[in-house]
C-alpha cells in the first residue's frame, strides 16, 4: 500500500497561495461569438466539425431491412435517412436537407 505525501512534504503551503479575483481570462460566451464558416465553405472541414449528431433507435429486424436496402442500393442506411427526410420536407413545402461532401471513398 502506497502512502500518500501530504502538501507540507511536498513543500506546498496553502496559506502562502493567493487567489486573485478576475485573475483568469474572460471566455466569450458561445452566442457572443461570431458567426463561423459552414462545413461546405470552410477547406478541409467535415461534417462533424458542426452537424448536430441525431440518434434514432430501431428494431433489429428494421435496422436489418434498413441495412440490405442500402447494399441493394449501393448507398448507406444514412444516405437513405436523409432522402426519407427530403420526402417529409417536401411534402411540407419546405426545402430539402443540405447536403456535404463525404470524406468516404465512393463504393465499388
Amino acid at each position: 500500500m502506497s502512502k500518500r505525501h501530504s502538501l507540507s512534504s511536498i513543500g506546498l503551503d496553502l496559506d502562502d497561495i493567493e487567489a486573485k479575483p478576475a485573475s483568469g481570462q474572460k471566455v466569450a460566451a458561445f452566442h457572443e461569438e461570431p458567426p463561423t464558416q459552414t462545413p461546405q465553405e470552410t477547406p478541409g472541414a467535415y461534417v462533424k466539425d458542426k452537424a448536430v449528431n441525431m440518434t434514432v433507435y430501431l428494431l433489429p429486424h428494421d435496422h436489418k431491412r434498413l441495412k440490405q436496402l442500402a447494399v441493394e442500393h449501393d448507398t448507406t442506411i444514412q444516405a437513405l435517412v436523409m432522402d426519407g427526410l427530403d420526402v417529409i420536407l417536401d411534402r411540407n413545402g419546405q426545402e430539402s436537407l443540405t447536403r456535404w461532401k463525404t470524406r468516404r471513398k465512393a463504393r465499388g
